[in-house]
């Protein structure tokens, strides 16, 4: 049976020139910040799976935006694709901002003008979504290569 890449989306809020960010406490990057997210489920559109998981990871209500981009990355493991995502970037406006957090991790607003400072304490890929995609804006469409390290995004 062939594999097909999994659909995932990921939410970036940004209110009062802050960004949500969530510490993994569980699968890859445990204990680095990232963007939240998560998989497309079948009867959901990505903008709607955005929505769902910000509220599932963080509480926070909010509504579709924008569509940022997409980044298709690859997971090498022993030299071969062990994952591929098409991660789609949905920008999403916060209907509040009050906090819950969930068994997902601990979420936070970070201020983008000191985003750089933290850069060491982000999951490598997000960090580089946020500066390329959010910040700068410069393209829409990434490929991404992690080869237990970050290996390539252009």
């Amino acid at each position: 049976m062939k594999e097909f890449p999994l659909s995932v989306a990921i939410a970036v809020l940004i209110r009062d020139n802050k960004i949500l960010l969530i510490k993994r406490t569980r699968g890859d990057y445990v204990g680095l910040f990232g963007l939240p997210g998560g998989k497309i489920e079948k009867d959901e559109h990505f903008s709607e799976a955005a929505v769902r998981e910000i509220s599932e990871e963080s509480g926070i209500e909010s509504e579709f935006e924008d569509y940022c981009g997409l980044v298709s990355e690859h997971l090498i493991e022993n030299e071969i694709i062990a994952q591929h995502f098409l991660l789609h970037i949905c920008r999403l406006f916060p209907k509040t901002i009050n906090i819950s957090n969930s068994s997902e991790g601990e979420s936070k607003w970070f201020d983008l003008e000191y985003i750089i400072k933290i850069k060491n304490k982000i999951i490598p890929s997000d960090f580089l979504m946020i500066e390329k995609m959010i910040l700068s804006k410069e393209k829409y469409y990434y490929e991404c290569v992690i080869n237990h390290i970050l290996k390539k995004f252009e």
